[in-house]
C-alpha cells in the first residue's frame, strides 16, 4: 500500500490557508485583468482595421463599415468593467463599449448608443456588411490570454506561498 509523508505539514497547511478568501480573489482578479487587457488591445487593433463608409446603405447596396465618427467614438470608449463575482462564485470582467456617440437624430437625440453601433458592425445589418472584429480579436488572443492568466496566477501564488 502507498503512503505519503509530509515534512513540515503544518507550515504547508498554513501557506495553503493564505490562498483562501480575499487572497484567492486577488490572485484570480490580477490574472483575469491581465487576460482582459490582452483581449481589449486586440479588439482595439481589429477595430482600427474596420473600413469606414460615409454613404448611406440600403439592402441592395450596404455600406462596407460604419461612419468615421462612429468608429472614432468606439475607439474612445472601449473599456474593461470592474471585477464582479456572480452567484456561482465565478469572477468576471466584461470588455465592451459604453455611452453614446455624437451622431444625433430624431430617434437618438442624445447620440447613438455605442453598444448598438458595435453590434451592428460585428453582426451586420440590412444596410451594413458585417465585420466580425470582436470575434477575430477573441480568436487571435484566446491562447495568449489563457497563458497570461496562468503565468500571473502562478507568480501570485508563489509570492503568497513563500
Amino acid at each position: 500500500m502507498a503512503s505519503i509523508t509530509f515534512k513540515n505539514g503544518e507550515e504547508y497547511a498554513l501557506k495553503l490557508s493564505r490562498l483562501a478568501g480575499d487572497e484567492l480573489t486577488k490572485v484570480c482578479g490580477h490574472a483575469i485583468y491581465d487576460a482582459a487587457e490582452l483581449v481589449a488591445d486586440a479588439i482595439r487593433q481589429e477595430l482600427e482595421n474596420v473600413p469606414t463608409d460615409e454613404g448611406w446603405g440600403t439592402q441592395s447596396t450596404p455600406t462596407i463599415g460604419p461612419k468615421k465618427a462612429q468608429k472614432e467614438a468606439l475607439m474612445q470608449v472601449l473599456g474593461i468593467t470592474s471585477m464582479s463575482t456572480d452567484e456561482k462564485g465565478f469572477i468576471n470582467v466584461k470588455i465592451g463599449f459604453d455611452g453614446y456617440n455624437d451622431i444625433q437624430s430624431k430617434r437618438w437625440p442624445n447620440g447613438q448608443p455605442n453598444q448598438m453601433v458595435a453590434r451592428a458592425i460585428e453582426s451586420g445589418t440590412t444596410w451594413m456588411k458585417k465585420n466580425r472584429f470582436v470575434a477575430r480579436a477573441v480568436a487571435k488572443t484566446q491562447k495568449r490570454a489563457v497563458e497570461a492568466m496562468r503565468k500571473r496566477a502562478e507568480t501570485e501564488i508563489k509570492n503568497i506561498m513563500k
